[in-house]
């Protein structure tokens, strides 16, 4: 079964998404599910950690050819002008480079991220299946990645409070 994540945040399909790193592995992935529920994914990468090859892959499953920036997600000024160009609707940031977004995101008005999370934040299962009722208990989580997507979640939380924004955390 697929699942539209965009969803919960609008009804109208064709809107323009930004993902970051979206020719690494869980980018692309990304992408594909994004043209498949009808959305217009806008990849930027620096390919520093990804391959073009990768899009071109994408392009063959989809049969869509895919907005492709290769630029640094640190770079503000090409960022920008991503922003100005097309209408961002949300973002799913696969980089991890959320000052940047964040900025860019104030300044365009985009109120809508999708964190791309891990199981790794649950720690030693207590049950299985895992499912998002499942504890996340701090001193379970295993390795460094878990607890970094961990502590990411929780600074999310604390975004929530301090700006008027809709995050959705996919596991």
């Amino acid at each position: 079964m697929r699942y539209d994540i965009l969803a919960i945040f609008c009804d109208q399909k064709k809107q323009y998404v930004l993902v970051p790193v979206g020719a690494s592995f869980i980018g692309s992935h990304c992408v594909i599910e994004l043209i498949t529920a009808g959305y217009r994914p806008i990849v930027v990468d620096n390919e520093h950690n990804s391959s073009a090859e990768c899009l071109k892959r994408v392009e063959r499953i989809t049969g869509c050819q895919i907005i492709n920036y290769k630029i640094d997600c640190l770079d503000i000024e090409n960022l920008r002008n991503i922003f100005k160009k097309y209408l961002i609707y949300a973002i799913i940031n696969c980089a991890a480079l959320k000052s940047v977004g964040e900025s860019c995101m104030e300044e365009f008005n985009v109120k809508n991220i999708v964190f791309s999370s891990s199981a790794t934040v649950y720690g030693t299962s207590k049950y299985l299946p895992l499912d998002e009722k499942h504890p996340c208990i701090d001193d379970t989580i295993t390795n460094p990645y878990g607890k970094s997507k961990y502590i990411c979640e929780h600074i999310l939380k604390d975004i929530i409070v301090a700006h008027p924004v809709r995050i959705l955390k996919l596991k």
